[in-house]
């Protein structure tokens, strides 16, 4: 190996260009761009590996990982933003959905591997690649290499929750703008809040923000940008010379950054008070079952069983649409094209009563997903694994609460052969429920004997509108399933995408088949 006298040059030290399989891969020096670890799926709480970036005087940037048996020995020898001298590393061909750099290859440590921390002004402190953002818009497909991108933000979404693997996820979009055009980028959980407190030290103006490691999305045929769990990092008016490099740039294309940044998207829903105290008239139940008047309104109702005569969950388009079978997929009539994919999404019927009073309500997707905290496809999939009852045993923890519902009633109410009411919204807030009770909206429940429902000529009107969902991107790939033999009649309303990485084919066979008519238990209902 040949060391040259000029120490700037590091000629001891190979390019992580040159880096390939077969050949003995000498030390390289490089600067820890990023740094993360991998969860295990089963157990956030441990660690499957660490990955980094790494990046060289020369620009070159190539993948390194550190597998879970050699976490504890180099987790304290490496920290981000660090340079260091690296040696005895293996070598193997890049893989996975998603490869944040354009390398063919990446690194492994080995229990040989020496870490030596080391300096160095010639290495770049962030490395940032930026990719305009009309080349961004000019992609057709999903892109696997993850993108930096830069520009200013000339609009922020409301924020917005979905459910994901269970849990309560915060989604937000922002609209970047460069000299070449415009695009969206959506941030999802901590993403949200790391850009809310970035934000909020804003004093006034449109910021500069860049997002390095990004993945690019299609939505709807449109091309967007979305971070990536642990990898992605945003910036936010930093003191980089790339982004002052680029705010001195875009006063020469006309970019006016002087302004607030508008909202964008539809507007976010009403608080539950709002919603339930203000802006709905209150009915009881009694009134609502002779209501001849359309509309949303309020009702208060205590939940005393789970309609079983039909199925609870249905497979859907990604446009939400119920799908039915055919030729060996599904076809979705909103659409007008047959799918692969689907979603399993709830669509459950409730007795609620009030006083002595009852009716049905029929609760969709996202209301369903709020109030159980977990998707339909993971109902959907424990339901397979227990072969249990006609529904999950969680939906009888509903029973015996009493709840706000935001229903509507409208002219085609009647010709819906159960008289069943949809539900908008749902509200569990004790506090909400009790000022909406003392403002006359509920009757304390006597005992009631559950009416016999016919549910066989069951047809749901196909007004339903959607929220308008046209920034949301998707979470992870859409299920691929298998079509099952029997139809689905069926149409929703809701929110929110969910879509979870798993085979549900066995999970859908016969689930459309139709139950027969069934008379509802009794049910005692104790006084409060």
């Amino acid at each position: 190996m040949v060391f040259c006298e000029n120490k700037k040059l590091d000629c001891k030290f190979e390019d992580v260009a040159d880096l390939l399989p077969g050949k003995e891969i000498g030390a390289i020096k490089v600067r820890v761009l990023r740094l993360w670890k991998v969860p295990a799926f089963m157990n956030p709480m441990e660690f499957n590996s660490l990955e980094m970036v790494l990046c060289d005087g020369k620009g070159g940037k190539i993948h390194a990982s550190v597998r879970k048996q050699l976490i504890n020995m180099f987790d304290s020898k490496l920290e981000e933003g660090g340079v260091y001298e690296i040696s005895s590393l293996s070598i193997f061909p890049e893989s996975g959905l998603y490869r944040t750099t354009l390398h063919r290859y990446k690194l492994g440590f080995q229990s040989k591997t020496v870490v030596k921390p080391s300096q160095s002004s010639d290495i770049s402190q962030y490395g940032f690649s930026f990719t305009n953002i009309d080349e961004i818009c000019s992609f057709t497909h999903d892109y696997e290499f993850l993108v930096d991108v830069v520009g200013v933000m000339t609009g922020i979404s409301a924020e917005r929750e979905y459910i994901r693997d269970g849990k309560i996820t915060k989604m937000v979009n922002i609209e970047l703008t460069d000299h070449t055009g415009k695009c969206e980028c959506a941030l999802f959980g901590d993403y949200v809040d790391d850009l809310n407190k970035k934000m909020g030290k804003l004093t006034s103006g449109l910021p500069i923000v860049a997002v390095q490691f990004a993945k690019v999305k299609m939505f709807r045929d449109k091309a967007s940008i979305q971070n990536v769990l642990h990898a992605t990092r945003i910036f936010v008016n930093a003191d980089i010379p790339e982004l002052e490099s680029f705010k001195s740039s875009i006063a020469v294309h006309g970019i006016e950054s002087d302004t607030i940044v508008p909202l964008i998207g539809s507007q976010p829903r009403p608080s539950l008070e709002e919603e339930f105290l203000q802006m709905h008239a209150k009915k009881t139940v009694a009134q609502l079952n002779v209501l001849v008047e359309d509309g949303v309104f309020a009702v208060c109702g205590e939940v005393v069983g789970v309609v079983d005569s039909q199925n609870w969950w249905y497979p859907a388009c990604k446009c939400h649409k119920a799908v039915v079978p055919d030729s060996g997929s599904y076809f979705c009539s909103s659409c007008d094209r047959h799918v692969f994919q689907v979603i399993p999404r709830f669509r459950v019927k409730f007795e609620i009563v009030d006083g002595e009073s009852s009716c049905i309500v029929v609760v969709f997707d996202s209301e369903m997903s709020y109030i159980l905290e977990k998707s339909c496809a993971f109902f959907v999939a424990q339901s397979k694994a227990r072969n249990g009852g006609p529904h999950p045993i969680e939906f009888d923890g509903l029973i015996g609460k009493k709840m706000l519902f935001a229903v509507a009633v409208s002219g085609k109410q009647s010709s819906m052969g159960d008289g069943s009411y949809r539900v908008r919204r749902i509200c569990m807030d004790p506090v909400i429920i009790e000022k909406f009770c003392s403002q006359g909206g509920f009757c304390t429940p006597t005992k009631v004997m559950s009416p016999v429902v016919d549910f066989e000529s069951e047809s749901l009107s196909d007004d339903n509108v959607a929220d308008d969902d046209s920034e949301a991107l998707q979470f992870v790939d859409n299920l691929i399933v298998t079509p099952p033999t029997s139809s689905v009649d069926i149409d929703d309303e809701s929110d929110g995408p969910f879509v979870v990485k798993r085979n549900l084919s066995k999970a859908f066979d016969g689930a459309a088949k139709p139950k027969r008519s069934i008379r509802l238990k009794k049910v005692k209902i104790e006084k409060d």
